[in-house]
């Protein structure tokens, strides 16, 4: 209850925040694989190859800095009284571990949003907006009627898309690099790339394309993915090889 009350309090608006699906009313996970598989048909439907690339992040929520976090809350103009009260909240928890009708002795949580909190989604939100933001303003990658389209999230399932090998090899750096300020990880292991083909199958280039990597990691490449739960596919999907 107490989260519910100043919820509307810590809240802010960035346009960058409309390629976060997560945590908005009349949003959900359907929405966003939709507009995933609408923006890949869009550009396959007019004779162009799509890359996506889909990545995993090593515990997001858990490796949230509340130091960050406040601070960006600070430069939304969130009432200074209320990031005090949630400074002193998070920075107090403590937790202990229950196996086998044990209870382990208590330690402080150091960093990550509450499991399960009202305000949770909306903080974790904050706290990658920067990155949604360098991506989405880079100019790289998809783009519809002036609109970036080339990256899309719902919490930390974080989409690329591009209309070319060039591209999807730049936003995954770019990426990276904006990863480091909020000490966010990618787990390559788990990181899939794939590329859809023209509908046109005269409009192909190749077959096959060199790979990606992240941070020297190469990626693994699929002909199908499940995003956010909901199958990924098209029928000219193609794997790399």
């Amino acid at each position: 209850m107490f989260e519910k009350i100043i919820l509307a309090e810590v809240t802010s608006y960035h346009a960058c925040d409309d390629h976060q699906f997560e945590f908005k009313k009349d949003h959900s996970t359907t929405l966003c694989t939709a507009v995933v598989k609408q923006t890949t048909d869009y550009y396959a439907r007019r004779g162009s190859h799509v890359f996506a690339c889909f990545i995993d992040y090593s515990k997001a929520s858990d490796k949230v800095n509340y130091w960050k976090l406040f601070g960006q809350l600070m430069d939304d103009g969130v009432n200074s009284y209320i990031v005090l009260l949630l400074t002193y909240w998070y920075s107090h928890q403590q937790a202990s571990v229950i196996w086998m009708n044990t209870r382990s002795s208590t330690f402080m949580v150091g960093n990550g949003t509450k499991q399960g909190g009202i305000l949770s989604p909306y903080l974790f939100s904050r706290y990658i907006r920067l990155l949604l933001y360098n991506i989405s303003m880079s100019k790289i990658g998809c783009h519809i009627g002036g609109m970036a389209a080339n990256v899309f999230a719902y919490a930390d399932d974080v989409v690329l898309l591009s209309p070319s090998w060039h591209g999807m090899r730049d936003l995954p750096a770019i990426l990276s690099g904006c990863c480091k300020g909020p000490d966010l990880e990618c787990n390559v292991r788990k990181t899939k790339c794939m590329v859809v083909n023209p509908t046109n199958v005269d409009k192909i280039v190749r077959r096959s394309f060199p790979c990606f990597s992240i941070d020297g990691q190469m990626i693994e490449f699929v002909s199908e993915f499940k995003y956010l739960g909901h199958p990924y596919s098209h029928p000219a999907f193609s794997q790399i090889k």
